[in-house]
This record gives structure tokens, C-alpha cells and sequence, in this order.
């Protein structure tokens, strides 16, 4: 064995303490990614009944009824994709040992953004 310091290993960290925050970490990233799929079958369930709000279109002026296409696809489309990198990049940075919690977290955040996107978008095909 050398006593070179360049050639000697450095001290072992504690494990205990960064053995728990992975921990928690993976248990809050499986939460939250958890939560992402809840809010991303939300979204598609929210899209497709507010689809009903032109029912008095037959009675009444209404706006496009393009719109309903266009957010349906917004929301299933751009959700998927969304939940996929969300997916993606967590799991890359998990098998990197990387704070991973934070990725469906700001994933969650953009699939509420999309979902009050797609609505507003749909209101646009309701009455005038």
C-alpha cells in the first residue's frame, strides 16, 4: 500500500445520511410522477366533458366547433408528450443519483397549465 496521498483513497462519506435522502427522494419523485399520470387522465377527462358545453349550440350562436378538435388534441397530444419527458428525464436523473423530485413536480405544474389551455380553448367553440 502507498502513502502517496494522490494514490489513496479519500475517506468514505457517511452513507446513513445520503442513503436516506436518496430514499426520499425516489419516494417523492414516485409521488409526484404518480400524481403527473392522475393530472394527465384528469386533463382527458376534464377535455371531454367540457365538450358538452355545446349542447345549446343547436338553440343558439355559437363559436367554432373546430376548437373542440384542436383541444382534444392538445390535450392528449402535447399531455402524452409532456408525461413522457416528464418520465424520461426522471428516470435518467434517478439512475444518475440526481435530485430527481423536482422534474414531475415542474411536469405537474405544466400539465395544469395545458389542462387550463385545452379548456380555455374549448370555450371558444361554446356559446357566444
Amino acid at each position: 500500500m502507498s502513502n502517496d496521498p494522490a494514490v489513496q483513497q479519500p475517506p468514505a462519506q457517511s452513507t446513513s445520511s445520503s442513503g436516506g435522502r436518496q430514499l426520499a427522494d425516489v419516494i417523492g419523485t414516485i409521488v409526484l410522477l404518480s400524481a403527473h399520470f392522475v393530472l394527465f387522465g384528469a386533463t382527458l377527462f376534464l377535455v371531454g366533458l367540457l365538450v358538452m358545453n355545446t349542447d345549446a349550440c343547436a338553440a343558439q350562436k355559437c363559436g367554432d366547433q373546430a376548437w373542440l378538435d384542436r383541444a382534444m388534441n392538445l390535450a392528449l397530444w402535447a399531455g402524452g408528450a409532456l408525461l413522457f419527458v416528464d418520465v424520461l428525464v426522471t428516470v435518467i436523473r434517478l439512475v444518475r443519483r440526481r435530485v430527481a423530485w423536482i422534474v414531475p413536480l415542474i411536469g405537474c405544474i405544466a400539465q395544469l397549465a395545458l389542462a387550463f389551455g385545452a379548456a380555455a380553448m374549448e370555450s371558444l367553440a361554446g356559446p357566444a
